[in-house]
């Protein structure tokens, strides 16, 4: 992004466009001359480099000026002095006592300030205005060829255009995920009808625009970086008729002008420190995802901030914190088309002016500062109740199968082979009460192998002995096994090699 006096725009027929940077050889030429000029400044003043900058602007000044901002942000420019410029300063005023009226008087000002600061005269004397522009010293630079330069040129052209936007209407084709979770991410006003993603301007806010704008510039990468795309905005520029909004078209047919290649600031942030806190919390083997999917609500879509999955059962969060009037009202209108509702748990600020009768949705806890935690714990076990309900009827209605021919069967794997918890597969096997077979925790053990175990166990009577024949046939409930062989463990002291086996 640049700043707006170096906005270089045209207008026709009621549209608006930036001007942007040809990529031909002149233009390149002029391109690598300012890369060159701040490869050779490292070490020298930036006071040095802008004065060399501007003997380039003749050719086109608001092309050179643009192009030295970005690259000046690839530097580190820092002041060079051994001491605080502002501490220098309050010790030459408290030194000086008034008015200096020659060279000799200065002189010994400085003398007796950099004895007391331990530093050379000369020292100070540079410390004192190190930290004026023009005397900042430029550290770095990291350098990037001509073509990206203008490319991100280009782009930051079009960022800047869409600082003075009264409304956003993106199309897309492809990369809905990633564009939703940056307008998200960003904290963009937006709503979506008719597959058309709407996003307020900067300007139709009441407050924050620039900041608001600047998260409007920075959508604009994702977009572009989509197969198949298009934008239009609505510019207000002033006119010696007054105030006027012309269009401003982008599409991916123009995606040539930024280049193939240009930085994407991905960063994993929250849009407020609640959902922060609901992210690192714990939820009882529930697995979370932030934004994970696109719902349906209506002829709009909804992006929930998480969602939830255990065993299957998938749920989704939304956190309602403060939002304008009309963006809550946005909110509540999306949520009550949803066709999740019931899988869905709206956590509300209590502090919002709504009293919860707005939502058609059952699952609601306000909050009040922090994530109502054991709150939400119980209605996640409703969830789990309901589906091991659920499951329980669907394997009531069939033949659970389970393979004779197989010695030791993990209820696990019969679990995900019928797509149920392990918890509902257990009650079911257990009413069809398959007296060939003994439950050992998530296992079943045939009598073949009980009898199989039981004879090796003859004669044993060592504890870790009897663990390692329970290995070797690959049961995994070693006291279970034991205690439904009648056996039990007599230990002597706390060493495990001690103990022994006894045939109850």
């Amino acid at each position: 992004m640049l700043t707006s006096d170096l906005l270089v725009t045209r207008t026709y027929k009621g549209k608006i466009e930036p001007v942007y940077a040809k990529l031909d050889r002149e233009t390149l030429e002029i391109a690598n001359s300012i890369i060159e000029l701040f490869q050779r400044h490292v070490g020298k003043t930036y006071g040095e480099l802008i004065e060399e900058v501007e003997g380039f602007e003749g050719i086109d000044y608001r092309l050179i000026r643009g192009i030295a901002q970005i690259l000046e942000r690839k530097c580190i420019i820092d002041k060079d002095s051994v001491l605080d410029p502002i501490a220098a300063r309050r010790a030459i005023f408290e030194e000086s006592k008034g008015f200096i009226t020659n060279e000799e008087e200065r002189k010994a000002i400085l003398d007796r300030a950099g004895r007391k600061l331990s530093i050379k005269p000369s020292d100070l004397e540079k410390a004192l205005w190190a930290d004026q522009e023009e005397n900042l010293v430029v550290r770095e630079f990291h350098t990037i060829t001509p073509e990206k330069l203008l490319s991100q040129y280009n782009l930051s052209l079009a960022q800047t255009l869409l600082f003075r936007a009264t409304g956003v209407e993106i199309r897309l084709e492809n990369n809905y995920q990633q564009v939703f979770r940056k307008i998200k991410q960003l904290g963009l006003m937006y709503s979506i009808l008719d597959g058309v993603i709407y996003l307020d301007g900067p300007i139709s806010l009441f407050k924050l625009t620039e900041k608001y704008g600047t998260s409007i510039a920075k959508l604009l990468p994702t977009i572009i970086i989509s197969a198949r795309w298009s934008l239009k905005a609505g510019i207000l520029r002033k006119t010696s008729r007054g105030k006027r909004i012309y269009d401003f078209l982008l599409d991916h047919t123009k995606k040539q002008i930024f280049g193939s290649e240009f930085a994407i600031e991905e960063t994993f942030s929250f849009d407020s420190a609640i959902e922060k806190e609901f992210y690192q919390l714990s939820f009882n083997g529930w697995m979370i995802k932030r934004e994970p999917t696109i719902l349906k609500a209506g002829q709009y879509a909804f992006i929930p901030d998480f969602s939830m999955e255990f065993n299957g059962t998938k749920i989704y969060i939304e956190i309602i914190g403060f939002w304008t009037p009309e963006y809550l009202k946005n909110k509540i209108q999306k949520i009550n088309h949803l066709n999740e509702k019931e899988n869905i748990i709206l956590l509300v600020d209590r502090n919002l002016s709504c009293s919860g009768s707005e939502f058609k949705a059952g699952n609601l806890i306000f909050f009040e500062r922090r994530i109502p935690h054991l709150e939400i714990i119980k209605l996640l076990r409703k969830y789990r109740e309901k589906q091991r309900t659920e499951e329980i009827r669907k394997l009531r209605s069939i033949e659970v199968s389970i393979d004779s021919s197989i010695g030791i069967i993990s209820l696990d794997e019969v679990a995900r082979r019928y797509g149920v918890s392990l918890e509902a597969l257990i009650e079911v096997i257990k009413d069809q009460n398959k007296t060939d077979y003994l439950f050992l925790g998530d296992q079943l053990v045939s009598n073949r192998i009980l009898k199989i175990i039981e004879d090796e166990l003859n004669g044993v009577k060592k504890h870790d002995a009897a663990l390692r024949i329970f290995e070797k046939h690959g049961i995994r409930a070693h006291c279970q096994m034991l205690e439904s062989l009648g056996y039990r463990v007599k230990w002597s002291g706390l060493d495990p090699e001690n103990a022994e086996i006894l045939k109850k």
